[in-house]
């Protein structure tokens, strides 16, 4: 049973990879596409704003994606863990995957790579792999 397990999360780790290409090949998660999303969302609910919808610092878009790229590496980082059995292991696994998806990046049309994502994607990798620890802990 042990073993069916490792192979049905490896398995989650290989399609979260592909979710990440995806995510990164698609016109549809570019700034400006999500911009228009949250400016939708907004008007659609009716809520006003100071704060801007574009991709200025601090604007719905940045803190919107950056949020996205925490949750998607956390998730990321959880399923290697359980795959992998180690932390350190589950943490060199993100930290390869968010380095290759903003090199992936860098090839594709109205996207940008930036280092700075890394560490947005590793501080999500880093924060649910402590909770991990923390409750495992008190086990």
């Amino acid at each position: 049973m042990m073993k069916t397990n490792r192979v049905i999360w490896w398995g989650l780790v290989v399609v979260w990879c592909g979710l990440i290409y995806y995510f990164t090949e698609s016109p549809l998660f570019t700034g400006e596409q999500t911009a228009q999303w949250i400016r939708y969302g907004l008007n659609y609910f009716g809520i006003e704003t100071n704060r801007s919808v574009s991709d200025s610092l601090f604007s719905w878009n940045f803190i919107v994606r950056k949020w996205a790229h925490m949750t998607v590496f956390g998730a990321f980082a959880f399923f290697a863990w359980k795959a992998a059995g180690s932390y350190r292991v589950a943490w060199l696994l993100t930290l390869f995957c968010a380095m290759f998806d903003e090199w992936h990046q860098s090839f594709q049309p109205k996207r940008t790579a930036l280092f700075s994502d890394v560490i947005i994607d590793m501080i999500g990798a880093t924060i649910v792999l402590w909770i991990v620890w923390k409750t495992n802990k008190r086990a």
